[in-house]
Parts: structure tokens; sequence; C-alpha cells
């Protein structure tokens, strides 16, 4: 399942190039994109219900309340605002969505990332908890998780799900030293941090790898000459179209 012979179209935030980011209808389009795995954000809520949103502050997608999380508020508030407008009026009425509502919108067997915007245990545990009771695979998708620490603790809570580590601020030296020492499973790199012979070491090692993030035909092309395992972009088909050209 896991191989370096074909590349993965990871729809970053959904195809965010051409729809509000973390939005049903860009996960929708991402996958008529062909995108092969969508990758999304998720928070708690108030009232701790997860929901799919980036920020840290509401303040550019809601557009307003500049120092207000989504920890903030309770869903029912949230559900209140807009998350489209921001992009384009044409967007206007949209609605954050919760992670069970993605779950049920989208065909079952959608490969996801879930990227966890939250630390705690019980956080790990509450997205854990849904995907079992919806029944949810993530197919060639995971947990992407953003320091060690929570990582191996996602490891000790489930066996069902894959996770990964997102190399975030650590260089790559100090990246390609973590996945030695903790066995990192799945990494997703900035990739345009690393030089030619770093690239080498990773290409050696058995972590699948995946780049944030690439946009531009390029990147693309320096990106699969790595063979590396996948892909995230704002424009799915974009790259869709890229390697039915090239590979």
């Amino acid at each position: 399942m896991f191989s370096r012979k074909n590349t993965w179209i990871i729809a970053h935030r959904g195809d965010s190039g051409n729809y509000p980011e973390n939005s049903l209808r860009a996960f929708w389009s991402a996958i008529e994109s062909k995108a092969d795995i969508i990758e999304l954000d998720l928070q708690l809520t108030a009232d701790n219900h997860v929901v799919v949103f980036h920020d840290k502050t509401i303040e550019r997608v809601f557009q307003r309340d500049a120092d207000k999380t989504i920890r903030d508020f309770k869903l029912k508030k949230l559900k209140q605002w807009d998350i489209g407008s921001w992009f384009s009026k044409d967007f206007s009425g949209m609605k954050i969505p919760t992670l069970e509502e993605v779950i049920n919108s989208l065909p079952k067997f959608t490969p996801l990332i879930l990227e966890l915007k939250n630390n705690e245990d019980k956080f790990t545990i509450n997205v854990i908890n849904q995907l079992d009771d919806l029944n949810k695979e993530l197919g060639i998708g995971y947990i992407s998780v953003r320091n060690t620490e929570t990582y191996k603790r996602a490891k000790d809570i489930t066996d069902k799900y894959k996770i990964g580590l997102m190399q975030k601020k650590r260089t790559p030296r100090e990246t390609l030293d973590i996945i030695t020492r903790e066995e990192i499973e799945i990494l997703q790199i900035r990739w345009r941090e690393w030089t030619s012979e770093e690239w080498d070491v990773l290409l050696e090692t058995d972590t699948i790898i995946t780049a944030f993030f690439a946009d531009e035909i390029e990147d693309f092309q320096f990106l699969v000459s790595k063979k590396i395992n996948g892909i995230l972009t704002n424009y799915p088909a974009r790259l869709a179209q890229f390697l039915k050209r090239n590979i």
C-alpha cells in the first residue's frame, strides 16, 4: 500500500485554491479533481465538538473577533457565522463543518489526513472515538500530529489508525534524528528547507514522506523526481493533470 512508485495527490484543506478551505465544497471538489487523499484540520469547540478549521484565531475566516479562537465558542454560535465570504462573496453562507458532517457527507472510503491542531490526549481520544463510532477508515490517510510526545501517545492510544508527524519548525537534521530515534512511520516535511544531501539521507529511510506544499509545475517536477509518497497541494486538479502527462 505504501510505496514510492506513485505520487499521492493530497488536497490541502480540500481544493483550497478554488474554494474556501476546509469546506464541504472544497472537499467535494478535491474528489472531483481526482485527489487521492483529502487533508483537513481539526479543532475542539467550547462544548467539545470536533470541527474543521485551521487558524489559531477566527479572524481571517470569520472576519471578526481577532483575539478569539474556536475553543472560545460553542458549536451553535460558530454555525451562525460564515466561512465562505472571506474567500469570495460567491460562497457566502457556507458553515463550518464538524468532523462527523465531513465523514457522513463524503464517500465512505475517502482517504483523509486529519491534522490535530490540539496536542491534548483528550482531543486525540475524542477524534479516534468519533472515527470508531462512525466506522470510518482512513485508508492511505492518517492522523497527523505536531510533536513527538503526541505522536507516541497517539500510537499508544490506537493501533487501528496510522499516525504521522509534521516537521514544523524543526531543521531537517533535527527531523532526521527524530525519525530514526522514534521510528516515525509517516513524515510531512517542509521540503524547500532540505539540502540535496539531507534528501539523500531521508530517502534511504523507510519513512513514508509527504511534502508540504506545492502548487507550481516546477515544484511538482522536483518532488516527483524525489519519488516521495505524496504532495500536499491547493490545486489538486493541476497536480493530477501534471501526473497524467508525465508519469
